[in-house]
């Protein structure tokens, strides 16, 4: 496409040097405004920040931090020789997902794993039988971790600047238990977003503040399920959901899963009376890939005849690089089976600890009755400072910016593994998230390559781990490479040494 050239509209830039805003800051949302609105075509050409600095009669300096954050964002492309563009596709339609709901009545209705010890109730039992040796607890962030965004680009300063101002405001109320489904104002923001970006059909009363996904695990299975109930679970799939599920007693089936997402008629056909489906329909863990619409509409339609459940776990869905997102399952479930679960270690950092879950209406009484026993909800005064992180803004500035970085960062990951490795694996799982998945040629075994990696300090998952029993596929010889963790040359460095793994 020709990029358009022309004068920029001085009127479009309003800076009031009364304000108590930096100048940058109000170049910055003027620019913005005005491409949002379209009053700044895409493919504009802007002038240079010389001759902008002049017709604004500000400093230069002031044009060019205003340009970079629009550049990091993604609202603006510059290039030498180029000058600097709006871009052809906005940030936003890489976040915001387009509802798409099929309009039906609502309605409001509601093992033994191994060695046993009598000192243990049930639970404990469970507990004690199951198998978590392949979790590798790592707190070290090395190359190719999976589910760890990318935290040296995290805006720390800024972020202690809140919890300061928090804390000088702070009352002793404050200070206290605080709800147990969470701080109101955060719940209204999170309801905005989710319906905003996701497609999420909800109201604020229907979001519930919770320690992260497991405990979400926790408390759904507890209201919904009973020990010895089957769970349709995704295979390969998600192996601290695995577990959770094994700990209550609840009997998994394991669903195979292709390109087109979990299997729907291998699921109702082995297991017509499962109470719960666990699925992660926009980047399924591990393999990366996205549930189409028809079996999304198809597990739907299964919970609603069967008066089943779908939780469905939306982990990483706020980074797309391909096209736009697939609408979240629940704001296609006009019939609300589906239990909505999110979560701000990826588009935060982890050790927030804070996710939420969207519960249908007739479950609203209970689950917070449940979260009063089982749990405090996370530090209030953490609560408040991410509600205002998200209502004064940052959090949309920062998804827009890590979504750059993050691409940058997968598109370096693809192209230097294409070039080193291209006889030995094919990528797969790479429109989406933070990691991407690599399929090895049969002459490499996964577990064998992930051992001599981590030997050199790179941190790979090998995809057959996450099989359960013989329940094989093409895919299940491969590994898992989280990119978003490592910076571009610490990807080429941890590839290069790799490459000799294969050599050899």
């Amino acid at each position: 496409m020709a990029k358009t050239t022309s004068s920029l509209d001085l009127n479009l830039v309003r800076l009031n040097r009364r304000k108590s805003l930096p100048l940058t800051t109000q170049l910055y949302d003027s620019l913005r405004q005005a491409i949002q609105s379209g009053q700044l075509p895409r493919g504009f050409r802007l002038p240079s920040t010389r001759e902008l600095a002049l017709q604004l009669s500000v400093s230069r300096t002031t044009v060019i931090n205003a340009f970079d954050q629009l550049v990091a964002e993604g609202y603006l492309t510059s290039a030498v020789g180029q000058g600097t563009n709006v871009s052809f596709r906005l940030p936003e339609e890489s976040l915001m997902a387009t509802l798409q709901r099929k309009e039906k009545p609502r309605r409001t209705e509601a093992s033994n794993f191994g060695k046993k010890s009598s000192s243990f109730s049930s639970f404990g039992k469970e507990l004690t039988a199951v198998d978590s040796s392949y979790l590798n607890p790592l707190n070290e962030i090395k190359p190719f971790r999976a589910g760890i965004p990318a935290l040296d680009e995290f805006p720390i300063s800024l972020w202690s600047k809140m919890v300061r101002k928090t804390w000088r405001e702070v009352s002793a109320q404050d200070l206290s238990y605080g709800n147990p489904e969470g701080y109101k104002p955060l719940r209204s923001a999170i309801a905005s977003y989710v319906r905003a970006f996701r497609g999420v059909c909800c109201t604020d009363d229907q979001v519930m503040i919770v320690n992260g996904t497991q405990q979400a695990f926790d408390i759904v299975t507890r209201l919904v399920l009973q020990p010895g109930d089957k769970v349709l679970f995704e295979s390969p799939g998600y192996q601290r959901a695995k577990l959770a599920f094994q700990s209550a007693g609840l009997q998994l089936v394991h669903v195979p899963v292709d390109p087109n997402g979990m299997d729907v008629d291998f699921a109702i056909k082995h297991a017509p009376d499962a109470r719960l489906a666990y699925i992660t329909p926009s980047h399924q863990f591990p393999l990366g890939v996205t549930m189409t619409i028809e079996r999304r509409m198809q597990l739907i339609e299964w919970a609603n005849q069967n008066q089943g459940w779908i939780f469905e776990d939306d982990y990483d869905s706020e980074y797309r690089y391909a096209h736009r997102p697939i609408p979240a399952m629940q704001g296609l479930d006009s019939g609300e089976r589906t239990i909505y679960v999110g979560s701000f270690s990826k588009v935060i950092f982890p050790s927030l600890s804070i996710g939420y879950v969207v519960v249908p209406k007739c479950m609203v009484a209970q689950f917070r009755n449940a979260l009063s026993l089982i749990g405090r909800p996370p530090s209030k005064v953490d609560q408040i400072v991410l509600s205002e992180f998200i209502e004064e803004g940052h959090f949309a500035r920062h998804l827009r910016r890590m979504r750059t970085v993050h691409e940058t960062r997968r598109s370096t990951l693809i192209d230097f593994l294409k070039e080193q490795l291209s006889h030995a694996l094919k990528i797969m799982g790479a429109d989406a998230g933070l990691h991407c998945t690599a399929i090895l040629d049969r002459r490499w075994n996964d577990v064998a390559v992930a051992h001599e990696a981590g030997e050199r300090g790179v941190f790979l998952r090998p995809l057959s781990t996450f099989f359960e029993g013989q329940n094989k596929s093409e895919f299940s010889n491969g590994l898992i490479f989280g990119f978003a963790c490592s910076t571009p040359s610490q990807i080429r460095g941890a590839i290069r040494k790799i490459v000799p793994i294969f050599d050899e």
